[in-house]
């Protein structure tokens, strides 16, 4: 290799004389997720390090349980990316959906792309999104009848056809 190659570039010769080295692809994959720093979380007394990418069980799981809310699924989930007590763990210690929530978006955008995401652009892409499902709720139910009239049409009444002139 020469002087003059970036550190990326650096890392792809590697990545190329392994592949060249060796014809199976474990060798290759090996190789390849050693130039990935996979990124760390410290969360209540434990460190957790991410996988260096997405894991497909994680993935799969996310989908399949996609409608689940129980905690059985919360956890088959998270398994394989945080281990099978972490949920339990920190359930242990106080963690509330906002903070459960950090964890996870910090944690998706860091497997998709390790060091990419901190722990405040979580919370705020979280914040956005709880945001954005607020406005996304259909405005108040009138509280009574006279409010549920003057929500509804202001046309002829749907029994008579006649408007009315009570309120």
């Amino acid at each position: 290799m020469t002087d003059d190659l970036t550190h990326d570039e650096t890392d792809q010769a590697q990545v190329a004389e392994v592949a060249d080295d060796f014809a199976d692809a474990d060798a290759f994959f090996a190789a390849e997720v050693l130039l990935v720093q996979a990124a760390p979380l410290r969360l209540y007394g434990r460190t957790y390090t991410l996988p260096a990418r997405t894991p497909l069980m994680f993935a799969l799981l996310v989908e399949r349980y996609e409608q689940d809310t129980s905690l059985d699924a919360l956890r088959t989930v998270l398994t394989p990316v945080f281990g099978p007590d972490a949920l339990d763990h920190w359930i242990e210690r106080g963690i509330d959906e906002h903070q459960l929530a950090v964890v996870l978006a910090w944690a998706a955008a860091n497997m998709r792309q390790p060091g990419s995401t901190s722990l405040q652009q979580a919370a705020a892409a979280v914040a956005d999104r709880e945001q954005d499902l607020g406005k996304a709720q259909t405005a108040p139910t009138p509280r009574n009848r006279t409010e549920r009239r003057r929500a509804g049409s202001g046309g002829p009444s749907s029994r008579t056809g006649r408007s009315s002139k009570r309120t």
